[in-house]
Parts: structure tokens; sequence; C-alpha cells
């Protein structure tokens, strides 16, 4: 794409209503808006003040920010009973493996139910979405706190990962509409990095709430906490969904104060009612090589550089090393922490110095696949892995301390390619089914390993076990290593063109 041959009115980043602009719609002409290195920004910002690309930095970083804790908070609450798995399973009767399901439930709903619930976002605001979907995992985990039948938590999962998954869904979308393509790397990096830092963050509180004070605190303690947070984003968190369609000569343009944006009046897209169509888009989406290609990527990185980590971890650590539900935690945390915290350093930033680079070498043209250099980072993912499984294969003779770092160096090569996917995927297409379908892939992909990865482990060792799932990553690699010197001309076909 050139961007001085663009309109130099913005069309909208992600469209609500996903309808072209009408040819004999006429509109102002605006100044060409430039980055500072000169080269014209995309999308090109309107001249109104509620135009989320127009507010002010920090107004822009506190919704950042925001969107940010809320993915960092689902899964947070969803992971902070993971150490307490034993401890739950001797209180319904379960083994370890039957407990660590309701970690699965959550992770299927979570998956699942953003695909119904994106068409309203996109037909009537994202705020609405993360006010009630942060709402409803909250009450459903402090109602998880005082079950006292295996049915009820079962139930309270299926619930919390609707609400939860909803939110998830949404933040790559809310970064779209705030930044430039240009600037995107840093702050989806600040977006993703919490996205995978909320399971890891969780045990470390898990495994102390668990022992100190039962399993029933490590649910409705993070229920209080997004309830908490609700309040707050009640009265901070304003919508981001904007339009500049309507803005015809011949249409009065009335923008929205900041308060406007809080209290659930429309905005002025181009709005109509979801229709069918709406809840199978995402699903057209996947005819795109450059969708389909890293979303399976990004899928197999998740499980295995974080997933497979945290529903083995509780059985492996307490077996083998002999470790308490605090110490577990403590293990399925730091070591996942650090290495998502070094991973971020080698990616988000990354990703834009290689766009806005290959920008100045080539006239302004920002092309997505120049972000791909950094997919290279996804390499450790297996690494790490492979050295976990070698690790706890030896358990007698290496130390716990081999596991931990294996862990660390495979979230590290997770966080470079989660930024770097997001990054590159929404250059490509910054419609709101892209975090959609990225949310689907992993949240599946990852609920199944619970099902598999101990008894195949058992059944064939735990080496040989994960070097297998780390084979798997190197071979869905490969496919997006050839998006990097192929993706601008497969995208040029006629069958690549995202669907409107």
């Amino acid at each position: 794409m050139d961007p001085e041959k663009m309109d130099v009115v913005r069309e909208e980043a992600i469209s609500p209503s996903n309808e072209p602009i009408q040819q004999n719609q006429v509109f102002h002409k605006e100044p060409l808006h430039r980055d500072p290195h000169g080269l014209p920004v995309i999308p090109q910002p309107t001249a109104h003040k509620d135009d989320p690309l127009n507010w002010h930095p920090a107004l822009k970083l506190s919704v950042c920010l925001q969107v940010s804790w809320l993915a960092l908070l689902g899964p947070l609450s969803a992971a902070v009973a993971n150490p307490s798995f034993v401890l739950m399973s001797h209180t319904f009767g379960l083994s370890v493996e039957e407990a660590s399901y309701e970690l699965t439930v959550f992770l299927v709903c979570a998956g699942v139910g953003p695909l119904a619930v994106v068409p309203f976002a996109n037909a009537y605001g994202r705020r609405p979405v993360y006010l009630l979907g942060n709402l409803i995992a909250a009450i459903t985990n402090i109602i998880a706190g005082y079950c006292d039948t295996w049915a009820g938590i079962m139930i309270t999962r299926v619930f919390n990962g609707l609400g939860a998954g909803a939110v998830i869904a949404m933040g790559a979308a809310t970064i779209c509409d705030l930044y430039f393509v240009h600037q995107r790397g840093v702050y989806m990096g600040i977006y993703t990095l919490a996205l995978t830092s909320g399971a890891h963050v969780a045990p470390l509180l898990g495994g102390f709430i668990a022992q100190s004070l039962g399993w029933r605190s490590c649910f409705y303690i993070p229920g209080y906490i997004q309830l908490g947070t609700f309040v707050l984003t009640l009265f901070s968190l304003p919508e981001t969904r904007y339009s500049a369609a309507h803005r015809s000569d011949s249409t009065p343009y009335l923008e929205q104060t900041y308060f406007q944006n809080l209290v659930f009046k429309r905005s002025k897209a181009p709005g109509r009612r979801p229709n069918l169509r709406d809840f199978y888009r995402p699903f057209e989406m996947l005819k795109l090589v450059a969708i389909l290609c890293p979303a399976v990527l990004y899928m197999a990185c998740f499980g295995y550089g974080t997933v497979l980590f945290a529903l083995t971890g509780a059985k492996l650590f307490t077996t083998l090393y002999g470790f308490t539900t605090a110490q577990t935690g403590l293990m399925l945390s730091i070591p996942l922490l650090l290495g998502g915290i070094t991973g971020e350093f080698s990616a988000g930033w990354v990703t834009d110095w290689l766009s806005n680079r290959h920008a100045k070498r080539n006239n302004g043209d920002r092309l997505p696949e120049a972000r791909l250099t950094a997919i290279y980072g996804a390499l450790f993912v297996p690494v790490g892995v492979i050295i976990e499984g070698v690790c706890l294969s030896h358990s007698e003779t290496v130390s716990w301390v081999g596991s931990a770092f294996g862990m660390g160096i495979a979230n590290m090569g997770l966080q470079i390619a989660t930024t770097t996917i997001y990054a590159y995927a929404t250059d490509v297409s910054s419609s709101a089914e892209i975090s959609t379908i990225f949310n689907a892939f992993r949240q599946i992909f990852s609920c199944l390993i619970s099902f598999y990865a101990i008894p195949f482990a058992e059944r064939i060792g735990i080496q040989y076990a994960w070097l297998t799932f780390a084979i798997i990553v190197v071979i869905l690699l490969i496919p997006v290593v050839f998006l990097k010197f192929q993706g601008p001309k497969w995208r040029n076909l006629p069958s690549q063109k995202p669907p409107l």
C-alpha cells in the first residue's frame, strides 16, 4: 500500500458494520499526517478530537493499560487454582488430571464464546463487552469459591470462560483503534505481555493462597479483584470504536465527549444490527494464508510454551521433586514471568523498528512481512520444551533448576512469537475478527493438552513426549517463515483478499 495514494480521509480501521463506503459520498480533504520520520501514518486520522487516533497520549496509554490489565486478569483468575489441583482432588475424590478439567472447561468456553460476542461488539461498541464480560467473570469466580459440589464448580467455569474470553478477544482491536501502524508493535507488546503473563502471575499467588487459606480462596479472591476492576473501568474506560464514514458535506458531525463515551451513547459509526454472516465472518478469515498460518503457529507456541507447564506442573513437580503447593506455585510462575518479560524486550519495539526501517527504504511502504524477521525468536519455544523434558526425565540426577530454565526459555520464545504474530496479522487486516480467531485457536488447542500430555508421557517417556511437542512447533513455524518471503505475493492473489 502506498500511503501517498491513500484517500486522506481515514476509513475505519476495524469496521463495525463491515460495509463499504458509498462511492457517491463526498468527504472533506484533510492534510496528510506524518510520523516522526516524515512518513505518512496509517491509518490517516480525521480532524475530530473524538477520533481515538487523536486522543491525548496519556488517555491512549490509560486505555491500553486498562485493556491489558483486563487481559491479564481473565487468565489470572482462571489459573490461580492451578497449584491447588492436588488439594481439590482430595476434596472431591478426583484424580489430579480430573481436577485439572476445570481449567480445560474454562479454556474451551473462553475460546468459543467470543465468536458470538464480537459481532455485537462491532455493532454496539467494545465498552459494553469489557464491562459485562468482566462482571460475569467476577460473579462466577466468587460463586465458585463457595461451591460444595464439583458440578457447581464446572458450571461456574463455563460462564467464567464466556465472560473472560469475551474481554480477552477485544484487546487487539482496541489497540488498533488507538494507535497507528508504526506504533502498534510497542503497545501490542504491552497487551500481549499482559495476556500471556496472567496465567504466570496466578500460580505465584495461588500456591500461597491455597496452602494458607485453602483452594476456595483461589476462586473468590480473584473474583473480588475483578469486581473492583469493574467499578474502576465503569468510570475510566471509554468507548474506542469509531468511524468517520458519515462525514459527508451534507451530514452534520457532532463530536462525542469523553463522558458520552462512558454512558453507552452509540457512536456515529454506520451501524446496523448484526446479521448471520457476522457470526461466521471469523471463519471466512481462515481462507487467508497470512492469517491461518500465524494462527496455527501461535496456538502451538501458546499451548506448549505455557499451558503445557500449567496443566502438568502440579503433578510432575509434586511427584518428582516433592514440591509443596506453594513451591509448585513458585515454579509455575517465576521462570515463566522472567521469560515473558525478557522476550518482550526483543519483540514489540523490534517489530516497529523493522517496519519503520522497511518503510524508510521503500518510500513509506509499510510491508507487514517486515515484522516477521522477528519470528525466528519463536524457536526458543521448542528449545525450552526440550530442556524441560530432558530435565524431568532425569529428575533423580538433575535439579529442578534445569526445568525452570527450560520453562523460562520456552516462554521467552512464546512472548516473541505472540507479539510478532499479533502485530503482523493486524497489519494485514485490522478486522476485530483477527483477535477472535487467535483466541479461539489458542484456547481450544490448549484445552486438549490436559487430555493427552501426561498419558502420552507415561507411554513413551517425558523426554520423548516433550520432544514431539517441540517438533510440532518447528514444523508449524516453517509456513510462517515462507510468509516472510512470499507473503506479499500471496496476499495479492484474488483469493487472498480480506472479506468485506
